[in-house]
């Protein structure tokens, strides 16, 4: 009689828990489809398996678009059965492998939001979730499809994670430490027509760190066909960052749209910027970047910002002429503290942004540039080149500037200027010496010199010799540009330490540029 009660009870508690489980998958909010193969409960082991566990949610009568998930295996083990029959969920572990999860680009978009989901316990909670196996992708499948030059919207990762715990009680979620891996990471950045690739991405919420082997950055296509596409100037970039941390890293702000850490470092970086001056630039006014870092959708505070060994090349297609003039950045440093985009009471008035490096790999630059937090505060540039040979620009000089320059050494540059909504205003200081320089003849692809021009820069507009036997003030040129809200901040940078430069030479206002 024993045996047949316990045999009997085995079975009436497993058909009672088994109709709790599936009663609880099937009441969910409209839209909302679960479907699996084969349900196993085993009562001696507290265990529950759910094989091809495949879950849809269409949020309107258009089903093309609809966010899916499938999971291969759900395994529940350490389940408490007196909780499950007052409608709570108590279980030890949960282990979800094989997860595939489709996002629709509607939801990505904001056009479709999430189902409130109201779940059939009125206490959930897990000890321990694992997901081993999880694949996420959004757009149409996991590679977008280029069109033109351009992709679609889409993102593909594949990782595995876990959480320490997750709880849910009277409509609040609690989760314990996360600790997440991304072997690959996928994402196409809209209207960027760029695609980021991340490769061995680890994130620990106890240790409030991120990990990054790589990220990669390039154009969906053609890099002229992009900026014919988009009908004016724009810049195209192809990146590779290696080594990337962040410290210190405050999880619960980025479900608040924050960014905030203690260090966040790039141990080496590889930069190429593209742009073609023969489109037009964009109608409109450009935003000084303290303008632009506050119009971003989120609010950064990182402590310091650090930039490892970095090479960074700029390119440019001229406005006349048919080949790029390249400038080259090699060895390339800096640090940024802090990075603030919304200042708080304390905060200090600038960001301070330190650069050193050596420009086409001869001699060296160092810069630092404060960018002001309250604004009608001005920019602060200040810096200094070091036995630099001039020659070394010629690539640049000769397709962007129709000047050659034939010897050359500048021995020291140092500059000083503020730079407002309005006007920059400072000075540079020079020492050179053995400067010669040719004007090549305009309207032609051939570098053939102007000779009278070329003659009037030699004998009359740029002596060939400045160094510290002459003064101070001989050696000076003040820097006063008015600045053009259409041209970006670079380019309001670069022309102040021009004016400065020509203004040094006694006839440099014949100069050209």
């Amino acid at each position: 009689m024993l045996a047949i009660l316990l045999i009997g009870g085995y079975i009436v508690a497993g058909f009672v828990v088994r109709k709790k489980i599936e009663s609880a998958l099937q009441h969910l909010p409209p839209g909302l489809n679960v479907s699996w193969s084969a349900l196993h409960l085993h009562l001696l082991t507290a265990s529950l398996t759910i094989d091809s566990l495949h879950v849809r949610w269409a949020p309107s009568p258009d089903t093309s678009h609809a966010q899916q998930v499938s999971i291969q295996r759900l395994q529940i083990s350490g389940i408490r059965y007196g909780p499950l029959l007052h409608q709570r969920l108590n279980a030890r572990t949960v282990r979800i492998e094989g997860c595939d999860i489709d996002v629709d680009r509607r939801l990505l978009e904001k056009k479709d939001s999430l189902p409130h989901l109201q779940l059939p316990f009125t206490e959930l909670g897990i000890g321990r979730v694992e997901f081993a196996g999880l694949r996420i992708r959004s757009g149409k499948g996991g590679d977008p499809p280029e069109r033109d030059g351009r992709a679609e919207k889409g993102l593909s990762l594949e990782g595995e994670g876990e959480f320490d715990s997750i709880s849910e009680g009277e409509g609040k979620w609690r989760f314990g430490d996360v600790h997440f891996t991304a072997a690959h990471i996928r994402y196409v950045i809209p209207g960027a027509d760029e695609i980021m690739h991340v490769a061995g991405a680890r994130f620990d919420s106890k240790q409030r760190q991120l990990r990054i082997d790589t990220v990669r950055i390039r154009p969906t296509g053609d890099r002229e066909a992009i900026g014919r596409a988009k009908g004016h100037q724009t810049d195209i970039v192809t990146a590779t960052s290696e080594g990337i941390g962040v410290e210190g890293l405050n999880i619960l702000a980025l479900s608040q749209r924050r960014l905030e850490a203690d260090k966040i470092a790039i141990r080496k970086n590889d930069i190429h910027v593209f742009r073609d001056r023969r489109l037009p630039l964009v109608p409109g006014n450009k935003p000084l970047p303290m303008e632009g870092l506050e119009r971003m959708p989120v609010s950064l505070r990182v402590g310091s910002v650090s930039l490892g060994s970095t090479f960074f090349t700029y390119e440019e297609y001229p406005k006349k002429g048919n080949e790029t003039g390249l400038l080259k950045i090699y060895r390339l440093h800096g640090t940024l503290e802090p990075l603030i985009n919304h200042p708080r009471a304390g905060d200090p008035a600038y960001l301070t942004m330190r650069m050193e490096g050596s420009l086409m790999n001869s001699g060296t630059v160092n810069a630092t540039t404060k960018m002001p937090l309250h604004r009608g505060d001005p920019y602060k540039v200040e810096g200094v080149f070091h036995d630099l040979d001039v020659t070394t620009l010629n690539g640049p000089a000769e397709n962007l500037g129709r000047l050659h320059l034939e010897s050359g050494m500048l021995n020291s540059l140092d500059f000083e200027f503020n730079m407002t909504d309005e006007a920059s205003t400072g000075r540079i200081i020079g020492e050179y010496h053995d400067l010669v320089v040719d004007k090549l003849k305009e309207n032609t692809d051939e570098k053939k010199i102007a000779k009278f021009k070329s003659f009037a820069l030699k004998t009359f507009i740029i002596p060939k010799n400045k160094d510290k036997s002459l003064p101070v003030r001989k050696r000076t040129g003040k820097v006063k540009y008015k600045r053009d809200p259409q041209r970006y901040f670079s380019y309001y940078l670069l022309h102040s330490l021009l004016v400065g430069v020509k203004s040094s030479f006694t006839l440099g206002f014949l100069l050209p540029g």
